[in-house]
């Protein structure tokens, strides 16, 4: 067996059943062998066995170290892989009271800081807070013993500052198991949409409303519907831009999905639409959600990010890149998809192509397990 036998998820800011953590990593290290837990810090409740959880929130820093020391001192664990810099700071402090042989992995997969943990700030203390993240975001690259990184941009600082410490690019893909397939699609009058995200103009919900109200007005002959799957609850500002629409266009609202339901719940759908802001940091940023839509082999029109194309250089074949803010054109790409078959074919079927041969988790499995045993040495 390969060790260390035991690892444990250490998530302040995500929740233990996180895709990426909870139906790939962990999944794949529990079937080879390992002992793994979860701690998160962001619910008070969970019913799968080796999770432990609470919430931390409006809790003093202090305390929260002392509820995971207690967790980890359970646990025992040989290897911690953290969620980001903050759990790194307090798995480090476990090392120093338990032995210096636990080994901890930093898990990179977002921003740190990020623009949503500095809103709602005067100047200065946007400058205190992000001057005292950015610190906490370098240093804690000298308490771990490797990386993971699931993007290429947000694995620049520590490439370049820790060259000597071992690394593993493990982007986002999905395993393909949890992805149903439907049938070609056959009723090209009838069309259904998918939006998923935050009901916000960063994310491009505004974006997303504007667009296939244009479009539906300039493809009167096509019935459209479009589905939402949000956690957030329409304000009167978002109830006023879906008022008026044409129609032939249908908007509904979905209650947010479990993991499982929502890969299955996204294969039914015929295009899917991300067109979120393109500013500094969104455009730094690969969207996970693509890569689920590619599984499903059905055509995606993204926002034109810079991330998008570097990382993802066949993206072209299977969806269509765009200004988010420029509806006209957006309105022509879903025009073209409803009215030529033979490209909406041709997309469909390179999505589903390149998702089976390049872009699932089947193909970064082994390198995960490979990383484990070379950081355990």
């Amino acid at each position: 067996m390969i060790e260390p036998q035991k690892i444990c998820f250490l998530q302040v800011a995500h929740m233990p059943d996180d895709d990426r953590v909870w139906f790939h990593q962990a999944k794949l290290l529990k079937e080879n062998g390992f002992y793994v837990s979860i701690i998160s810090t962001r619910t008070n409740h969970s019913e799968s066995e080796n999770v432990f959880c609470f919430n931390d929130s409006g809790m003093k820093k202090t305390v929260v170290n002392q509820k995971i020391l207690k967790i980890l001192h359970k646990i025992n664990p040989d290897l911690i892989i953290c969620d980001n810099p903050l759990s790194v700071f307090f798995a480090s402090n476990y090392k120093k009271k338990k032995n210096k042989s636990i080994r901890i992995i930093m898990d990179v997969t977002e921003w740190y800081p990020s623009k949503k943990n500095l809103v709602n700030l005067t100047c200065f203390k946007r400058f205190i807070k992000k001057t005292g993240l950015q610190c906490l975001n370098f240093f804690c690259g000298f308490f771990v013993n490797g990386f993971i990184f699931g993007e290429k941009d947000k694995a620049k600082l520590y490439k370049k500052y820790f060259k000597k410490k071992p690394c593993l690019d493990l982007p986002y893909y999905p395993d393909l198991k949890y992805i149903e397939k439907e049938k070609p699609k056959e009723d090209f009058l009838s069309w259904k949409f998918l939006y998923c995200g935050p009901l916000n103009k960063d994310k491009g919900f505004y974006n997303v409303i504007e667009t296939m109200k244009l479009s539906a007005h300039e493809n009167l002959i096509h019935s459209f519907i479009l589905n939402i799957i949000s956690k957030d609850v329409l304000d009167e500002e978002q109830r006023k831009i879906i008022y008026n629409i044409p129609n032939n266009l249908e908007i509904k609202f979905l209650d947010y999905l479990p993991f499982e339901m929502f890969c299955k719940e996204i294969a039914r759908y015929d295009i899917f639409l991300d067109l979120r802001v393109k500013d500094k940091e969104n455009n730094l940023c690969l969207p996970i959600k693509l890569f689920y839509y590619m599984a499903c082999g059905k055509p995606a029109i993204f926002s034109d990010l810079d991330a998008i194309r570097s990382q993802v250089p066949e993206i072209n074949e299977f969806a269509c890149l765009t200004n988010p803010i420029d509806y006209n054109n957006i309105s022509r790409i879903i025009s073209d998809y409803v009215t030529n078959t033979e490209k909406y074919a041709q997309h469909s079927a390179a999505a589903l192509k390149y998702s089976c041969e390049k872009y699932n988790w089947s193909m970064l499995s082994g390198r995960l397990l490979k990383f484990i045993q070379e950081v355990s040495n």
